[in-house]
């Protein structure tokens, strides 16, 4: 049972134990360093960067029922900075997925993305009563809403899990290729985290496109609100850490 899955979330209602603060810091500590020491030292220098060719051009969501329907789930509850956040991060963890030949599950990848921070909204932040974690909100509301699409419990219950980790410092290959991958790209569009392995033109195209708006001042305030609610969710935690910092030292938003 891994923190930020559904079996945990049902057992904690997402409340962080001091032996569940322990293992994500000695499970996120060395790759999160690691990341940490190359998104700051390679921001400003002149480096051909992995993705050199890559350009949004080249991305395009599944032409699916399931996504479309979660496209316009995300658009009637979330504003257009969020809305933005999340297209952003569906184009990073495509990317990042391109990069690494990673063998993905586009639809259930981009349905996550689109719908992650479902928690963040005023219509999903209560979602479920027993659960004291906007992730896990969001994850809740989410497996509802694919079940009504006629999702199969087990493929919802992988999307829960994807929304749910998320909010890890960090979530290695081996804990599932999707949510590896959304959490990985919402990072790198909150705080800019890998932001070194993309082109800045390419970085530009994200930003003219999905323009971030007043996205970094709602996610700060959100956060340290979530904080004081829920003390002892991940979140708080987060905010603890300094991630408001974090999110105002981003070097890649140029």
């Amino acid at each position: 049972m891994h923190i930020g899955q559904q079996a945990w979330m049902m057992q904690t209602s997402g409340d962080l134990s001091l032996k569940d603060r322990m293992t994500l810091l000695g499970h996120s500590l060395l790759p999160v360093l690691k990341q940490s020491l190359k998104m700051y030292g390679l921001a400003h220098r002149s480096k051909r960067t992995v993705s050199q060719d890559l350009s949004l051009d080249d991305l395009y969501l599944p032409d699916s029922t399931d996504v479309k329907q979660a496209l316009q789930k995300m658009q009637s509850c979330s504003s257009e900075a969020l809305q933005n956040h999340c297209l952003r991060t569906w184009c990073y963890a495509i990317a990042f997925a391109k990069m690494q030949d990673l063998k993905r599950d586009d639809e259930l990848l981009a349905v996550s993305c689109l719908l992650h921070d479902l928690g963040m909204t005023e219509q999903h932040y209560q979602h479920h009563e027993n659960c004291r974690c906007f992730a896990g909100q969001g994850a809740y509301a989410a497996k509802d809403w694919s079940i009504e699409q006629g999702w199969q419990i087990p493929r919802a219950d992988q999307l829960f899990d994807v929304i749910s980790m998320h909010m890890n410092p960090y979530v290695a290959l081996d804990d599932g290729i999707e949510a590896h991958l959304l959490q990985q790209a919402a990072s790198c569009d909150v705080i800019g985290s890998r932001g070194f392995e993309f082109s800045l033109q390419f970085r530009q195209q994200l930003q003219q496109h999905y323009p971030r708006l007043d996205f970094n001042e709602n996610m700060i305030e959100f956060t340290q609100h979530e904080a004081k609610q829920r003390p002892k969710s991940r979140t708080a935690m987060l905010v603890q850490s300094g991630f408001k910092h974090l999110v105002n030292l981003n070097p890649y938003l140029k």
